[in-house]
């Protein structure tokens, strides 16, 4: 009896040794049609008996995948913004077990037929809140202003737009983003904006990030964005969308709109050199109604250009490089009823940006990751003169107080290095990097006097200024980073990843690490589970940095019944050693499953909580600073605050047509919610409040699908016609109560503006003329013509107290495409 329990014991461990000899492992890499590396694709071989193996490649394009037997497996590859690969099998044994699998960038127009868009799907790898929109989404949804790529951000969830037009990601200050452009700092460098504009055909995808996101990426506490754009391939392609402009009578005839944009790529050297170039120009001339003849128009210009192209070296060395060119012009901005001519205006705005980028794959399957990018640019600011400034409860009058002269510089090195899988207890995929920024600007600032009327127009306020106008700064900001993606099973990975951060400015090292996981149970079918915390840092503004620089004001008050009080001085001061940079500590979790009848749905939690936030505040009690004078220390003694919970759905039915579906709940506040300028002075001591971004309420809803197509007469309306939509609700804006004196009443953001809701729908036709394909769109904006207010007169005891201007009324929109050559 022992001797046959030995049996079979060894029979045992000789049929586990034969099964283990029998697994196979595939190595591959995921490149798009020019050969670069897709990372995030999900690769799947599935043998005939339905046994699938998967994985998902890393940044290099590099997957391998564990096979329990030689054979033949059936090949899927899908990534959100490509074709899906599906149908082709490939045979595997331990002489051939290499595998490359080539995606094709979606198009929104193809010349085949028979091509399926990869549906979004649930990466077990993927540890990071992800979301991405592709070329195809940015150019089908309706969203305001759709020549303007910033205006399709606010279709992902957490993200919100203001009324100024400026985007806020996860409760952050929109300067608390990293923005980056085919991996290069994007921001304005002077205040970390995001200004840059592109033609959005040249937009392959936009990818944010709002947690869990690597070390890698820095500069931005409340997440990521990352735009890549197109490149050509061996076929030329000509595109263009409203090339014919828009004509208006009112005033006399004219030209008052036209937004055309071109769009042409190619191949250089077919197989091997390829461009692409993207030409966008916006044209307005806009009636003011209530003005007089020939006082009553504003104009404004604005052209980008982004060229781009890459160069295959070798097959495994591939150089690309881009040239981003930004102008603009507007004359009489703030025009209006209330406020003529001559208390406008004129802006005048230029910027470049160039890129190189060079990525080799060196000996043991090493890639090696190096670039540079240069930013420039100028910004000028100019009143129609320099008449006394009249600010009154019925508008205002004279000429603009404050004119500016900007320029601006940046230069960015960064390498990057990753490493081929390393096996202990799992696998190991190791980052290095560095990123290295230079940044710099001066400007002039004049100012001259103004005042403040009553509603009987008596002078409540007069205010001058002293000091030298000039203003200038620099900075250099050096980062490194080690990142780890641990496979400990195929159903369980970690991030693990530190990265340190040092700046010319505060001169203090930062630590900045993060840790992230996912689980991806198999008894759940699909489902998947992450959670992540990390330290980020923002980066310091150089705009803040000069404020004590800047000028001071000298108010003096003319109460009614009182004698004059002042000049009260107002000034801002910086020390720069005592100053330490601002970071958030930001705690998520996350889950995302497939559920049925095709949708993915997603839920998750974010808090983001802030320390040694940059804000001005006096020690002085507000009744002595502000009829005494005030010195206003920049600090760190900010402290913001955000939660927020979501949940979104979506689907992708048919191939090409999309559904989706997402609330957030949220709060963002603040203990130092007074923001304190010269140019908008408001009076008060720090305190606590809402962010001025704060909607805690938000659903939205977009996508696009065919019209069920009639017969009969009726067939000619319907064929080849689709309905794209987007719907909005989020709660009204908060806003502060001051009176004509400047002080503010009650707490900050004591009010709200009334709730935003608006409806887009369009229908847009595709049809054949001149051996070219077409497509023509035509719909309303604000279908409900809902008031929408973005303005409120918020000075308290004046007539016009609380009387809220309507943003967009309801409007007819037209776009006119050529999309390619049928």
């Amino acid at each position: 009896m022992p001797g046959r329990r030995h049996c079979r014991v060894w029979l045992f461990v000789f049929l586990l040794g034969a099964a283990s000899a029998q697994q196979l492992t595939v190595a591959g890499r995921a490149v798009d049609e020019n050969g670069a590396p897709v990372g995030g694709a999900r690769i799947e071989l599935r043998s005939d008996d339905g046994t699938a193996s998967a994985a998902s490649s890393d940044a290099a394009g590099d997957f391998r995948i564990k096979l329990p037997a030689p054979g033949e497996y059936e090949i899927r590859a899908e990534r959100q913004g490509f074709y899906l690969v599906h149908g082709n099998t490939s045979r595997f044994d331990e002489t051939s077990n290499l595998l490359t699998v080539t995606l094709n960038h979606q198009r929104e127009f193809s010349e085949r037929v028979d091509v399926t868009a990869s549906p979004p799907n649930v990466d077990p790898q993927q540890p990071a809140a992800h979301q991405e929109l592709d070329n195809t989404e940015i150019l089908a949804v309706p969203y305001p202003a759709p020549q303007d790529y910033r205006n399709a951000l606010p279709l992902a969830d957490g993200v919100v737009q203001d009324n100024a037009g400026r985007v806020h990601f996860n409760g952050g200050a929109s300067n608390q983003t990293s923005y980056t452009l085919d991996g290069f700092n994007l921001a304005n460098p002077v205040d970390g904006q995001l200004d840059a504009r592109m033609n959005i055909d040249s937009i392959q995808s936009m990818t944010i990030e709002s947690s869990r996101f690597a070390a890698e990426n820095g500069r931005g506490s409340a997440g990521l964005l990352d735009i890549k754009t197109k490149m050509g391939d061996d076929r030329w392609r000509f595109g263009g969308t409203n090339f014919i402009p828009g004509i208006a009578s009112g005033g006399g005839w004219h030209i008052n709109k036209w937004t055309p944009r071109l769009e042409a790529s190619g191949p250089i050297v077919k197989g091997r050199v390829w461009f692409h170039n993207g030409l966008d120009a916006f044209y307005s001339n806009d009636l003011i109604h209530g003005l007089p003849r020939g006082q009553d128009h504003t104009s404004a210009f604005s052209a980008t250009d982004l060229s781009r192209f890459q160069i295959n070296l070798t097959p495994g060395n591939i150089l690309t490089g881009g040239f981003l060119l930004n102008l603009s012009e507007n004359s009489r901005i703030g025009l209006s009823f209330l406020n003529p001519v001559e208390t406008t205006t004129n802006n005048r705005q230029m910027s470049t940006m160039s890129t190189l980028r060079d990525q080799a794959y060196l000996p043991g399957g090493v890639l090696l990751e190096v670039g540079f990018a240069d930013t420039r640019g100028l910004l000028r600011n100019m009143p129609q003169g320099t008449d006394l400034y009249q600010i009154t409860p019925f508008g205002e009058r004279g000429n603009y107080f404050v004119s500016l002269d900007r320029h601006f510089y940046r230069q960015q090195e960064l390498m990057n290095l990753f490493l081929p899988v390393k096996r202990f207890a799992g696998t190991h995929l190791l980052k290095f990097g560095v990123d290295l920024e230079r940044e710099a600007f001066h400007q002039t600032v004049n100012r001259h006097d103004y005042e403040v009327l009553r509603d009987d127009l008596s002078v409540a306020r007069y205010v001058t200024f002293s000091g030298s106008p000039y203003q200038h700064a620099k900075n250099f900001e050096g980062a490194e980073y080690v990142q780890d993606h641990w496979t400990l099973r195929d159903d369980l990975s970690a991030e693990l990843g530190l990265r340190l951060e040092w700046n010319e400015i505060v001169r203090q090292l930062e630590v900045a690490p993060r840790l992230a996981a996912s689980w991806a149970p198999k008894m759940l079918g699909g489902a998947k589970f992450s959670a992540g915390w990390g330290t980020y840092y923002d980066s310091i503004r150089l705009d803040i940095i000069t404020r004590s620089q800047d000028q001071s004001s000298l108010a003096t008050f003319y109460p009614p019944d009182s004698p004059p009080t002042g000049p009260v001085p107002t000034v801002f001061r910086v020390d720069e050693q005592a100053l330490r940079t601002p970071y958030f500590r930001v705690a998520s979790f996350g889950v995302e499953r497939k559920i049925p009848f095709g949708f993915s749905a997603a839920a998750g939690y974010l808090h983001r909580a802030g320390a040694h936030g940059f804000t001005f505040d006096t020690p002085v009690p507000p009744a002595a600073a502000f009829y005494q004078g005030a010195v206003f220390m920049l600090r760190n003694t900010a402290r913001d605050r955000y939660d927020a919970f979501d949940i979104r759905l979506k689907r992708t039915f048919a191939g090409k047509y999309e559904w989706f579906a997402g609330y957030t709940r949220s709060s963002a506040r603040t203990n130092a919610a007074v923001e304190y300028s010269l140019e908008n002075p408001i009076f008060a001591a720090q305190m606590p409040g809402r962010l001025p971004w704060d909607a805690p309420d938000r659903f939205h809803m977009w996508g696009w699908a065919p019209i069920p197509r009639l017969h009969g007469r009726w067939a000619l309306l319907t064929r080849n016609t689709t309905a794209a939509y987007l719907v909005e609700y989020r709660t009204g804006f908060p806003f502060n109560v001051v009176d004509e004196n400047g002080f503010l009443r009650g707490s900050p953001s004591s009010m709200r503006l009334p709730g935003y809701f608006s409806v887009n729908l369009h229908f847009e036709r595709k049809f054949q003329a001149a051996h070219y394909l077409w497509a023509w769109r035509c719909g309303l904006d604000n279908l409900t013509n809902n008031g929408n207010p973005n303005f409120v007169n918020n000075v308290y005891g004046t007539p016009q107290f609380l009387t809220y201007g309507r943003g967009q009324t309801r409007a007819f929109s037209v776009r006119l495409r050529l999309l390619g050559r049928k």
